[in-house]
């Protein structure tokens, strides 16, 4: 039998929903991370180094929050998918050393509570479902109102023995020296702490404390890089041109790593014209760039691509945001395939029909796999005034990231299927702390301003983190 193209099997099957315990830290299980986490960090994820800059910033937010003078809200960034186990380490295991080392030890573990997205524990295996509620995680969903993970959200954020982590992206950004779109949900929950606070006549004040998250990659795993390049020329039909440099080096892979993008976009795009009837459109203003081009291109076919998946799913697009609505269509999708009724209380006739929801729901999220990731992806890139320096290496990195993960996704696959291969140092940069409730007279006055201004003050401190990470790299 001839062996299936994809990189992941299609759900066929209705499946019955996994369910969380409640969320709940576990001192035993917390010590076994603090011993276990680094080597799971080393062996699994290619670390071999983390740094703190600016330690004494994130020391100080936290004793000010276990003194209860302050309430905190950790918001880190989330470009590449391992900042969850990285915090864990940071606040576990780095932050108390670095503490005790400024003459200013903790009174206790941080124990960091995290937001996490409510799929995670449905694509996640037993394993993560066993972790999760137990590190003190919890859940939300973006696209529903779920009054339990919002009344539990804001019971931690008022009176939990811990601070608050979430990121501001709301998901995977898959860009760390840039800044993507960040959403205004931390704003809003750091508010409504404060408005809790204040209504309990409290003293603490809300802080957001941002933390930008960078990873130095090591540039003798290089050659990782020509071999993925390889494998995707040969998967998208580019063969070896006459007369390419036989030597490999930055210089030479980056011509090959925007020929590999235009094939890439070239196939999905002839893929959505064929199948569903796109039409390319010109929308590219004259004298534009190469990467200008591809961008516009990818902005035009991404609100084609998941509108294929609304029609699929019967889903009526609520607002212009393609972020959004790509967040309705992985709800439904989920829970089509996750539905709420155990599928084994359901009649043989209803279960055949639960499954072919199911299988259709797969084939939505596939467009909704594309979305999610090339929303958030820079064509330009790699034009940093500074060619061919570690920042270059570290952009190629990723950028060779989202075109082999792009590559998997177009096959069937989605975020698991995300290379992660090289050896790599994070640094971790803490933003200036802001407080909100020193803003709280002007949230009461216009809600919708000051929380669209504050989100900007946020993202400016990230874009402010980035500097400080290339002026002063350990």
């Amino acid at each position: 039998m001839r062996r299936s193209r994809l990189v992941a099997q299609p759900v066929i099957e209705a499946r019955t929903r996994k369910r969380l315990a409640p969320s709940k830290i576990s001192g035993p299980l917390v010590i076994f991370g603090r011993w276990i986490v680094p080597l799971y960090l080393r062996a699994a994820l290619k670390f071999r180094g983390i740094s703190l800059m600016r330690p004494e910033t994130l020391v100080q937010a936290v004793n000010e929050f276990q003194a209860k003078r302050t309430r905190l809200i950790l918001a880190f960034r989330h470009p590449y998918g391992d900042e969850p186990q990285l915090m864990f380490y940071v606040f576990e295991n780095l932050l108390p050393r670095c503490a005790r080392r400024l003459g200013q030890p903790l009174r206790h573990s941080v124990g960091m509570r995290p937001i996490h997205d409510y799929a995670v524990s449905l694509w996640g295996d037993a394993v993560i479902r066993f972790i999760l509620p137990r590190v003190g995680a919890l859940p939300i969903y973006h696209s529903k109102l779920d009054g339990e993970s919002l009344h539990n959200i804001r019971s931690v954020m008022r009176d939990g023995k811990s601070p608050l982590g979430l990121a501001p992206e709301g998901q995977i950004s898959y860009h760390a020296e840039t800044l993507p779109r960040i959403e205004q949900g931390t704003i809003r929950m750091g508010f409504w702490c404060a408005r809790d606070i204040e209504k309990a006549n409290r003293p603490e004040h809300v802080m957001v404390l941002p933390l930008s998250v960078h990873y130095r990659y090591n540039i003798r795993d290089a050659k990782k890089l020509w071999q993925s390049m390889a494998n995707m020329e040969r998967l998208c039909g580019i063969k070896p041109q006459p007369g390419r440099p036989t030597e490999k080096t930055p210089e030479t892979l980056i011509p090959r790593i925007d020929a590999l993008e235009s094939r890439l976009l070239d196939i999905t795009e002839a893929f959505y014209q064929t199948t569903y009837g796109y039409r390319p459109a010109d929308t590219t203003a004259e004298g534009a760039d190469d990467a200008d081009r591809r961008h516009d291109r990818w902005m035009a076919l991404l609100p084609f691509a998941i509108t294929v998946g609304e029609h699929i799913l019967g889903i009526e697009p609520k607002n212009d945001d393609t972020v959004q609505r790509m967040y309705f269509v992985r709800q439904a999708a989920w829970d089509r395939i996750y539905p709420e009724n155990p599928v084994e209380q359901l009649t043989p006739l209803e279960a055949a029909l639960a499954d072919r929801r199911a299988g259709e729901a797969w084939h939505a999220m596939r467009h909704m796999e594309l979305v999610d990731l090339m929303s958030y992806h820079d064509a330009g890139y790699l034009n940093v005034a500074e060619p061919f320096g570690t920042s270059t290496f570290d952009r190629m990195v990723e950028t060779v990231y989202t075109l082999e993960d792009l590559t998997c996704r177009l096959m069937g696959g989605n975020i698991t299927n995300r290379p992660n291969t090289l050896r790599k140092r994070a640094v971790i940069v803490p933003g200036e702390p802001m407080d909100l409730t020193d803003m709280l007279p002007d949230y009461q006055k216009n809600a919708r301003q000051t929380v669209q201004t504050l989100t900007d003050a946020l993202a400016k401190r990230f874009t402010d983190c980035i500097e400080v990470y290339h002026n002063g790299q350990p």
